[in-house]
């Protein structure tokens, strides 16, 4: 019997998890500067190509968009969207904030996600209108902010340089934005803001969110799903906001200000 693809996705973050922690461990972290000036590394690469060549094993002509190799969207009805070092820069540094992000989209939407913090052993997992799991438990937003001491708003190193953001809560950059997404999934965030995502860090995320019952969009009018065949996505970067719920993430929008850049 087939794996179903949800469990594929979570199998091959796993596998793909032991290999990075490896890598960490033995200190490769050795990289380069890309165009849109992101930071790869070797570790990047190795990833990448173990978590296409298990996929194509397990489903065969099915199409990959990956951030290390394949960024055109494919014209397949069932699409793999793969962040295969999601963190680089903290993988690189020695920080413990880094993992592996997998969408698999039907026709353009997320219709499962698995997102794997190898150092954190933190595996978030979810399937359209089956509800999202945090390492095989139930995840269940709690929308109430209010008797929190300190409610926090996670966001990208770049917000600043983009936006003014008017919030009371408590602000942490942990610097990956598949995490950043999972926080608000798992009640640790109120709120989540990553200012130039590509689709691969939030493929993923995005739909843990929505399962998980919490709110996320796009600011502004263009949404990013569904997903267009034929567009390179390595162009093409998303404002993304999500929250505990719709009325707390239009609350926030409203003390959002983009700044001129």
């Amino acid at each position: 019997m087939a794996q179903s693809r949800v469990s594929a996705a979570a199998e091959a973050a796993l596998i793909a998890g032991k290999e990075l922690l490896a890598l960490y461990k033995e200190g490769n972290s050795g990289g380069e500067m890309k165009p849109d000036h992101t930071l790869v590394t070797k570790a990047d690469h190795h990833a990448d190509k173990l978590l296409q060549d298990l996929i194509r094993e397990q489903f065969p002509g099915e199409g990959i968009l990956s951030e290390e190799n394949s960024t055109v969207y494919p014209a397949t009805e069932h699409t793999w969207v793969i962040d295969p070092l999601d963190g680089t820069v903290n993988f690189s540094q020695g920080l413990h904030y880094w993992g592996i992000s997998i969408a698999h989209l039907v026709n353009g939407q997320p219709q499962d996600g698995a997102v794997f913090l190898p150092l954190l052993d933190e595996l978030y997992t979810a399937s359209r209108g089956e509800g999202a799991f945090f390492n095989g438990k139930p995840l269940s937003i709690q929308e109430e902010t209010a008797e929190e001491l300190f409610p926090l708003f996670v966001h990208c190193s770049r917000m600043y340089k983009r936006y003014a953001v008017k919030t009371p809560y408590k602000n942490r950059s942990l610097g990956a934005a598949a995490y950043h997404l999972c926080l608000v999934a798992k009640n640790t965030a109120a709120v989540a803001l990553e200012s130039t995502p590509k689709i691969w860090d939030f493929a993923a995320g995005w739909l843990i969110v929505r399962e998980a019952g919490g709110a996320i969009q796009s600011l502004g009018d263009e949404q990013p799903f569904p997903a267009q065949p034929g567009m390179d996505y390595a162009k093409k970067s998303y404002p993304i906001l999500a929250a505990r719920s719709a009325a707390l993430l239009t609350e926030f929008e409203s003390g959002i200000t983009p700044l001129l850049v």
